[in-house]
């Protein structure tokens, strides 16, 4: 019977202990220097491979498909 409750406690130790090493680690600060993960720029993708100005006009030709004003619509008759 003592052996069990010994065996129970270790084996919650190494449980808590498992269960300790999976949070998250701490973020640390350092003056003027940015943490996180580098920004690519939009047009760098595998569709516009790195050109600004092909992503500028489909953009624009995005915003015009999305312009009420240009769109042609008959009134009611």
């Amino acid at each position: 019977m003592k052996t069990r409750a010994i065996v129970a406690a270790v084996g919650a130790g190494a449980a808590l202990l498992f269960l300790g090493a999976c949070g998250e680690k701490p973020m640390v600060y350092k003056q003027g220097q940015y943490q996180g993960k580098p920004d690519s720029k939009p047009w760098d993708n595998d569709k516009f491979k790195g050109n600004q100005v092909e992503w500028e006009k489909a953009i624009k030709a995005r915003n015009q498909g999305q312009d009420e004003y240009s769109h042609n619509i008959a009134p009611n008759s």
